[in-house]
């Protein structure tokens, strides 16, 4: 199958979703996997061997395409060389309980168009773009700081590194990231709407997340703690490595390939 054949409709249906969802849980990807699967269509491009009289019905998803796994290689079997797209999956090991995955579709060049500032949104000014680069660089600076407070814990008591640690992620209060406007230098300069509508925007498509500690009736006010989203490990690593945040702060990445 070469990059410029067309996906089965329910594997172009189920990137169509990742794409309009910017990051899912495995929970919502299975969910619309299941909604899709076993569910017919009629192929009209196959009703050659039916001497013309019936179409021929397959599953939506294509033939021998049965689980989520199969149907993420068969679409980066022709996204990836024809779009430069991949369908990737980070590995959340943050908060309690069991390791939580998310799947997104990654512009594999994204990095090298974040460098202008420009794959956040394209409609953004310079000054909030400069904006956006502050408050990524923040977070990045609260991680890495984080990390320095675990090392030193860790000096102190040995015998807890035989345990090892959660991956962490540092949150910042959505009013403390909003006054970031405050700080910007050369020239930017955002009013509070302006800044808040950035921070919006970022949450909106995924970049930056509401973290889990923050109380259920405080999510969607300023008093919110921000994070870094999956998102944003995923598509953007060597930005915010570029940043300060370290490799090993990086969460685990898994392919879906052949």
């Amino acid at each position: 199958m070469n990059a410029t054949e067309e996906l089965p409709r329910g594997q172009q249906l189920l990137l169509q979703r990742l794409i309009a969802n910017h990051c899912v849980s495995n929970k919502e990807a299975e969910r619309i996997f299941k909604s899709l699967l076993g569910k017919d269509y009629i192929d009209e491009n196959e009703d050659e061997g039916n001497n013309g009289n019936e179409d021929h019905q397959v599953g939506i998803m294509g033939p021998g395409i049965d689980t989520l796994e199969a149907a993420f290689v068969s679409i980066n079997r022709q996204l990836k060389p024809g779009f430069g797209l991949e369908i990737v999956t980070l590995v959340d090991t943050t908060g309690s309980g069991n390791a939580k995955y998310h799947h997104a579709v990654v512009n594999t060049t994204a990095d090298e168009i974040a460098k202008k500032e420009t794959v956040f949104s394209k409609s953004w000014n310079p000054h909030e773009r400069a904006f956006v680069r502050l408050v990524m660089r923040t977070l990045v600076d609260q991680n890495d700081d984080d990390d320095d407070d675990d090392n030193d814990e860790e000096d102190d008591d040995d015998e807890d590194n035989s345990n090892k640690k959660k991956a962490s992620v540092i949150s910042i209060r959505r009013a403390d990231l909003i006054n970031l406007r405050s700080d910007l230098e050369g020239g930017f300069k955002l009013t509070l709407d302006q800044a808040t509508r950035v921070i919006g925007i970022l949450l909106e498509e995924k970049w930056l997340r509401t973290s889990a500690l923050t109380d259920d009736n405080r999510r969607e006010s300023v008093q919110a703690k921000i994070e870094l989203a999956p998102r944003s490990y995923m598509e953007l690593s060597h930005y915010i490595m570029g940043l300060g945040l370290a490799a090993e702060k990086l969460p685990q990445f898994v392919f879906h390939r052949d």
